[in-house]
């Protein structure tokens, strides 16, 4: 029963995170190009980015990297939420739930970075959609830089989402908690207190999300500390800034969508 139990959190968690992933993908996509090269390069405002995305490759450029992504997120968001149900997160204290929330998020990380890589890559240079495109990329990494090349940025990866897990748990489930409100109005409440978490965890992680996607993009095998000197060099502060506005747009509205659907299905069980 429990192990039934478990399947039935994972399957939930995929689902919400996987509708969320396509809904906003082209956010990601903006977020990538805004973030991926080095230098003085024009910093692209969003309309401009969506403008020389949709010239170049049409509408359809927005959706670039959604195959590998759809397997990261609706993988990573099960893994996620069932370890959290598991840890019983919601009602611990304080710090038991951002614990819980980054150890989820660290596990989920870590199995789902070749994935992510090759999700990065596909959103920056569109490889053609053939069949096996993403083992393709994978085997070519793996080729170029070894296993470890699957592993790109994890360092950055987890700098972002382990301390952004924690802090939306924590805030999530405490803003929650202090709303009094009836059940049809519960779903827009949840959705508003994981807008508000959102908001607040991804700005204070997003320099790591900059220093992730230069890795995982460059091919030249810097480690964390090269990055963060090349981009304070090259850009000064302000590069540790490039693609928030699509940066907290989707993250914040794509994390609170799937928790609200995640626990909208959990409350209907």
């Amino acid at each position: 029963m429990a192990e039934k139990d478990k399947w039935r959190h994972f399957t939930r968690g995929a689902a919400a995170g996987g509708l969320s992933a396509i809904l906003f993908q082209p956010f990601d996509v903006i977020r990538t190009h805004q973030q991926g090269s080095f230098g003085r390069c024009p910093n692209l405002s969003v309309r401009e980015s969506v403008r020389r995305l949709a010239s170049e490759n049409g509408v359809a450029g927005l959706w670039r990297g959604t195959t590998p992504t759809l397997l990261r997120v609706c993988g990573g968001a099960g893994l996620y939420f069932s370890m959290l149900h598991q840890l019983d997160a919601q009602n611990l204290t304080v710090l038991g739930s951002f614990c819980a929330g980054a150890f989820a998020r660290s596990f989920a990380g870590f199995v789902m970075s070749p994935l992510t890589i090759v999700k990065a890559r596909m959103e920056w240079a569109a490889p053609s959609h053939q069949s096996g495109a993403i083992l393709a990329e994978m085997r070519a990494m793996a080729a170029e830089h070894g296993v470890r090349g699957l592993y790109k940025g994890i360092i950055p990866t987890l700098l972002r989402d382990v301390p952004f897990s924690g802090l939306y748990v924590t805030l999530y489930s405490r803003l929650k908690s202090s709303v009094d409100c009836a059940d049809e109005h519960r779903v827009a409440v949840n959705f508003a207190c994981g807008v508000a978490a959102g908001v607040a965890s991804t700005v204070i992680v997003h320099p790591a999300d900059v220093v992730k996607t230069r890795m995982q993009l460059d091919d030249a095998r810097l480690t964390v500390r090269a990055t963060l000197r090349r981009i304070y060099i090259e850009e000064g502060p302000k590069g540790f800034l490039r693609g928030v506005v699509p940066r907290v747009f989707k993250r914040t509205f794509s994390t609170a969508l799937t928790w609200s659907m995640y626990e909208y299905m959990s409350a209907r069980a």
